[in-house]
């Protein structure tokens, strides 16, 4: 597993990638690559953590050995997390990505999911095993991708165009896993913003710092519970969805995630940390906007406005 993630995740520098989705390898649009960069014909081996080697990677392709590293953000506005969760893929603005809906659990379209959030806030472990990146180097959009954009106004030419071949593109992606708790806020929640930070430190302490192993998922749950209620907050409702873990009280959420690794709520934080080597995933990725390299290309004008309009309006799991 820990090979083909590698082999993956260095296939993916060049793709395109729809950003209104999840960050998974598995949602590159792999039609074709849609840069040329010069000196693309020499090759070597790269070895990455975990004993993988990966074979015949283009020169222009690099790998860093990344970190691990305990973040917590600020209590941010929606547009404030929005923004930072831009910054880290390499993006500018505030409209929400596919990554910040889903780290969330944003499923009402952001206007109104926006509308409804007082604050968000997230603390958490962060596994960065290696990073593959392009080069810094001037690159341009291959021919192929330059003729397929439509000419004229023409909304099913223009989403077939998104739906080839994505809204950005790859230039970087890091390996590894996040075991990560995040918090939001609703307007009718009453905490200050001081007040949050610190139940979410001492949440994420009690969750990230536990080593007692848990038999099964309704112990995992019940441990949760108990360490809620031990930070005063007893009025609650607990439920399961895609997070190991996830309480409210008060109009206030925390939601308990991990991505790479074994995802089986049985495990502690530190036997989670364990398996993240043999079993890494993406944790974050970097884009360029097709749109930043259409310079020239006629009907470039109508492909920036419609998928400008696709990132605004569209939602998806």
């Amino acid at each position: 597993m820990a090979r083909k993630a590698a082999e993956t995740a260095f296939q993916s520098i060049g793709l395109g990638y729809d950003l209104t989705v999840d960050l998974k390898l598995k949602f590159c649009k792999k039609a074709s690559n849609l840069i040329t960069i010069a000196d693309h014909d020499h090759v070597r081996d790269v070895a990455v953590p975990g004993g993988v080697l990966v074979r015949n990677v283009p020169k222009y392709i690099k790998c860093d050995k990344g970190e691990r590293m305990r973040f917590a953000s600020d209590v941010l506005s929606f547009q404030q997390m929005s923004e930072q969760f831009n910054q880290e893929m390499s993006l500018s603005g505030k409209i929400p990505s596919g990554h910040f809906n889903v780290a969330f659990e944003f499923t009402t379209g952001w206007q109104k999911d926006a509308a409804n959030t007082k604050t968000l806030a997230f603390d958490g472990v962060f596994i960065t095993l290696y990073n593959v990146a392009l080069e810094k180097s001037q690159v341009m959009l291959c021919d192929h991708v330059k003729q397929a954009v439509p000419s004229s106004w023409d909304p099913p030419a223009l989403a077939k165009f998104i739906e080839t071949y994505g809204t950005h593109i790859i230039v970087g992606v890091k390996m590894g896993g996040k075991d990560v708790v995040y918090m939001k806020q609703m307007h009718s929640s009453g905490l200050q913003p001081i007040e949050l930070q610190q139940k979410l430190k001492e949440l994420a302490n009690k969750m990230l710092l536990e080593e007692t192993q848990h038999k099964t998922n309704y112990d995992k749950l019940n441990k949760s519970e108990k360490i809620f209620k031990e930070h005063g907050l007893a009025s609650m409702d607990m439920f399961q969805t895609s997070s190991y873990s996830e309480v409210e009280f008060q109009d206030i959420k925390f939601i308990c995630k991990r991505k790479g690794g074994k995802l089986n709520s049985n495990l502690s934080h530190s036997e989670w940390c364990q398996t993240v080597q043999s079993e890494p995933d993406v944790i974050s990725m970097s884009f360029i906007p097709i749109t930043s390299l259409l310079s020239g290309v006629n009907g470039s004008g109508y492909l920036t406005h419609a998928i400008n309009l696709y990132l605004r309006c569209t939602y998806k799991n």
